[in-house]
């Protein structure tokens, strides 16, 4: 099928303006002026003059995750812990989870406890998730069911504490036992449900952790996706970051040749690891105590030894690895994991550092160095903001310097991390573009000069994403490039940064597919 696109307003990624293009199968095969389009397609598809963009690519998400939150309580518009106990009240569940709450949204900073839930019920497990994923608070009976008491030791790699019911980290573990197994089919409702969102608002790829998601085995994961992509049920691109944070997983994975898999829309790619926490938590772990909290340092889930072995693993194998890390000491410690790792075994990577936030000037010329790219999310900035200068002080104006590690040459890639924040792309645009919050809009304008331009965030979001899937003809609008591209209402180039937030996609096309499509 030989399909013709004209009367556009198409920006190339080298700020060339085209009016049309030919989609042959599901390639690009001419992008140019509407006179040298061919007569002879199959046929022609009239853009009336919207602005054409190359389709969006989150390059690190929770795919499942999204889906499951839908399945279990919004928190995050509770602004006292009364509204918490409120929404949770009227769930009628054998267990009552919930996620969203954020304490710097409640009244006083509160951190609920589990005296707090315990007023919902102690005879039915409670457990409520922090926004970020690295913090959830259970009840006496969730507590109870799984077995800890005062006596229980600690584990490595996170904290729980009794008295309050607060489990950061790994220690999430021993609580999330009591989650129910979800089918098969359960799961491929949550990822089918889940990508017509996406395709609404013009992802056309994601790079998701979703082993990590729900309490199962990674096989199942893995057996649910290879299902919905072969039957073609799934057709958004996905590139699945493995979460597998024991050597023993990770070589079971390597053996069975899950990485060299290959389907022309999925893609099991780099080696995800968790290796600290979150800002909003005070689980990242720092060189230096938080400004606000200066008995802590934040969590490191990995020993320098563990990490070492774990990413040297993937990168003998050919894996690539993307490393959350939030902290700048985390930051040191995949340096330093990567450094031993092209020591023993040089080779040519694409291996990322996840979020990246706490990481100043002089940590950003060891990655150049090193050829190290960034995963980042500027609408971390929209909770963030109001966070930042309390728990780092003066470490904050040397932080979140994405502009500064795209203009060093990093390959800096654009995504949500949802369910933590919103999947949507042009409010990550805008936090890009403005450096500013959403919902606190009194917030000031957060180091002004790392705000980009909006051609520099949608090369983020398209072409350095794609660089971190291994796809080198996707993003562009460019012959033999893989024909991923979205139709906006606006001009996303020449409208107010206001406006950008917005922005409505008319159709969303997948490999020559049109996806989805409002009237136009």
């Amino acid at each position: 099928m030989k399909t013709a696109f004209i009367n556009g307003n198409i920006i190339t990624n080298n700020k060339q303006f085209a009016e049309g293009f030919i989609v042959e199968d599901n390639i690009f095969t001419y992008v140019g002026s509407n006179k040298n389009i061919l007569a002879s397609v199959d046929r022609t598809i009239d853009l009336k003059g919207y602005t054409i963009i190359p389709g969006l690519n989150d390059s690190h998400m929770h795919f499942l995750g999204i889906g499951y939150t839908n399945t279990i309580t919004d928190l995050s518009s509770a602004k006292s812990i009364d509204e918490i106990i409120e929404l949770l009240s009227n769930v009628n569940k054998d267990i009552i989870i919930g996620r969203g709450w954020n304490q710097e949204n409640i009244n006083n900073k509160y951190i609920p406890t589990k005296t707090d839930l315990d007023k919902i019920s102690t005879q039915i497990p409670i457990i409520i998730i922090r926004v970020c994923g690295h913090v959830a608070v259970a009840n006496s009976k969730a507590i109870e069911l799984v077995g800890i008491t005062k006596l229980t030791p600690q584990i490595e790699g996170g904290t729980f504490e009794f008295e309050t019911g607060l489990f950061t980290e790994d220690a999430l573990s021993l609580i999330y036992n009591l989650i129910p197994k979800h089918t098969k089919e359960d799961i491929k409702e949550m990822f089918l449900s889940t990508e017509k969102d996406l395709l609404k608002l013009g992802i056309t790829s994601v790079q998701s952790d979703d082993f990590s998601t729900l309490n199962i085995e990674y096989e199942i994961i893995v057996d649910v996706l290879k299902e919905l992509y072969e039957s073609n049920q799934l057709k958004i691109r996905l590139c699945e970051q493995v979460n597998l944070p024991q050597k023993e997983l990770l070589i079971d994975y390597i053996e069975k040749g899950y990485q060299h898999y290959k389907h022309n829309k999925l893609d099991f790619g780099v080696l995800k690891l968790l290796a600290d926490g979150s800002l909003g938590g005070r689980t990242a772990f720092l060189r230096e105590a938080y400004s606000d909290d200066t008995d802590n340092c934040g969590v490191p889930i990995f020993t320098q030894e563990q990490l070492d072995e774990l990413i040297y693993i993937a990168h003998s194998n050919s894996i690539d690895v993307g490393i959350h890390a939030i902290g700048d000491a985390t930051c040191e410690m995949i340096i330093k994991a990567i450094d031993k790792s092209q020591k023993l075994n040089e080779r040519n990577h694409r291996h990322g550092i996840i979020h990246a936030q706490i990481l100043d000037e002089t940590l950003i010329k060891k990655i150049k160095a090193r050829n190290i790219g960034v995963y980042v999310q500027p609408i971390f900035l929209n909770s963030d903001n109001n966070i930042v200068y309390s728990r780092l002080g003066e470490r904050a104006n040397h932080s979140y310097l994405f502009k500064t590690m795209y203009q060093e040459g990093i390959v800096t890639a654009f995504g949500s991390d949802s369910p933590v924040e919103d999947y949507n792309p042009f409010k990550n645009i805008y936090c890009a573009v403005t450096r500013k919050s959403i919902d606190g809009p009194n917030f000031d304008t957060y180091l002004e000069e790392q705000a980009f331009t909006i051609e520099e965030a949608i090369e983020c979001y398209t072409t350095h994403s794609a660089f971190f899937m291994n796809k080198d003809n996707l993003g562009k609008f460019e012959e033999g490039y893989l024909a991923d591209f979205i139709v906006l209402d606006k001009d996303i180039f020449s409208i107010k940064p206001k406006e950008i937030l917005n922005a409505k996609v008319l159709m969303t096309v997948v490999d020559g597919e049109i996806l989805y499509q409002e009237k136009f």
